[in-house]
């Protein structure tokens, strides 16, 4: 994505992903945080996010994705049980 990329100033490194572009991608729904309480993980286009002042890094390891997609449904399941609990 062209304009996107975000410069971390201390590490001369470049993050994958603006947080605007991902706060707007949060705000129309085209991407969704790992759980109601785990917002330092993202899915957006097809792939999983991880996020760093400097913007959002796309997570490229495929055992990590695995884990996170794991982790997304057990929260998943949590979240629904607190919602269930607290009505």
């Amino acid at each position: 994505m062209r304009g996107t990329m975000m410069t971390n100033s201390d590490a001369g490194m470049m993050a994958d992903l603006s947080h605007a572009v991902m706060d707007a991608a949060l705000a129309d729904g085209s991407a969704h945080h790992l759980s109601e309480t785990i917002t330092d993980f993202a899915w957006y286009r097809s792939s999983w996010w991880i996020f760093d002042r400097a913007g959002w890094w796309e997570v490229t390891r495929a055992d990590v994705a695995a884990g996170l997609d794991l982790m997304a449904a057990n929260m998943r399941l949590a979240d629904e049980a607190v919602r269930w609990s607290s009505s």
